[in-house]
């Protein structure tokens, strides 16, 4: 026997009521979904559950049924109901950010990439090589909803220097196609200054000083500089000793003459983008002492960047180098640790 009473509902079981002693009683389940249901009165129970499984999964507003991945989300809640009334204990929405099975693409556009060579790098890990004349990249990995994301660069375009826009977020419910990369030709005979200010420690991470070097006072009026300040993540110089491995962002090019900004020669790095056997001429005609978080062998030293440049706490300490040298060990750290609660100075190159 089976009693209708019609019922607008919303995909959420919001009352029950039964009798211990079995299905003997009027047993009224009111559903909040946009469909018609029923009440009913002695249904056997596996039958019962089956139709409310389907009321859940089929009837529901599609415009409500989005972000099932999200813990956040109405629909998760939803999802995760028919799922435990249906009797299925698989895993929803597990995904690896490496397993290609589920989840968004990172990608976006790209403008004035005429030299090749470019490599985007994401999370840390996932890299990506553009050729020149690309107008648009996608990384094939999937990445979880919710999770976080980082774009940066493992190496420069040969002739071009290229700037990120939109390069972090979160994954919600869609491909990011929103992150922007403006390439421009690259200097030729690169100059290299040092500040005339000093900077405090807690920037937030390595690459926040190269806005640093586009305002201070010895800034040459054009061109576009980055610090050389490691911090392992947004910026690496080498994973290993003087071998340029896994490069992040780093300041030097490969096989790139570099000069003060007057024209004088300094040297020109090797096909790692590094200078291992000292430099020809001093960057500074003065002593300095700038932040680096360098070993002199060009690797990131862990205990000697403030924290990855997020405190000026007297009680961490951070690299710092003096640049009036042709010595490498003393460029990169030739003053040792420092306490973060200094300000110092920092050299900048032309990119």
């Amino acid at each position: 026997m089976i009693k209708s009473a019609f019922k607008k509902t919303r995909c959420v079981l919001t009352g029950i009521k039964k009798n211990t002693s079995g299905f003997k009683k009027d047993h009224f389940f009111e559903f909040k979904c946009k469909i018609q249901f029923y009440s009913f009165f002695f249904v056997p129970q596996f039958i019962l559950f089956l139709i409310l499984s389907i009321g859940i999964l089929v009837n529901c507003d599609p415009q409500t049924m989005k972000n099932i991945c999200d813990t956040n989300s109405e629909s998760f809640s939803k999802t995760m109901a028919a799922k435990s009334i249906l009797g299925d204990e698989s895993a929803h929405c597990a995904v690896s950010a490496k397993s290609g099975e589920d989840g968004f693409r990172i990608g976006g556009k790209v403008s004035g990439l005429t030299g090749n060579g470019l490599r985007l790098i994401l999370n840390k890990e996932i890299q990506l090589s553009l050729p020149a004349g690309s107008s648009e990249f996608s990384f094939p990995d999937r990445i979880p909803v919710g999770s976080d994301y980082e774009v940066n660069f493992a190496t420069q375009a040969q002739g071009n220097f290229c700037e990120l826009v939109n390069p972090i977020g979160k994954i919600a419910d869609k491909d990011v196609k929103e992150i922007e990369i403006h390439c421009y030709a690259s200097c030729n005979n690169c100059i290299i200054f040092i500040t005339q200010n000093a900077y405090p420690a807690n920037i937030g991470k390595a690459s926040n000083f190269d806005s640093r070097c586009q305002s201070d006072p010895n800034y040459p009026g054009t061109g576009r500089f980055k610090a050389m300040v490691v911090d392992g993540e947004s910026r690496r110089a080498s994973l290993t000793a003087n071998s340029g491995e896994k490069q992040i962002d780093w300041v030097f090019k490969t096989n790139q003459n570099y000069v003060r900004d007057n024209g004088t020669g300094i040297e020109s790095s090797n096909a790692n983008g590094l200078f291992t056997s000292g430099i020809s001429t001093p960057i500074t005609t003065l002593s300095s002492d700038h932040w680096t978080g360098l070993n002199p062998d060009w690797t990131t030293n862990s205990n000697g960047t403030c924290k990855k440049w997020t405190t000026n706490s007297a009680t961490e300490f951070g690299i710092v180098g003096d640049a009036y040298t042709q010595d490498i060990v003393t460029l990169t750290a030739g003053r040792g640790l420092q306490l973060c609660s200094v300000g110092h100075e920092l050299v900048c190159v032309e990119q």
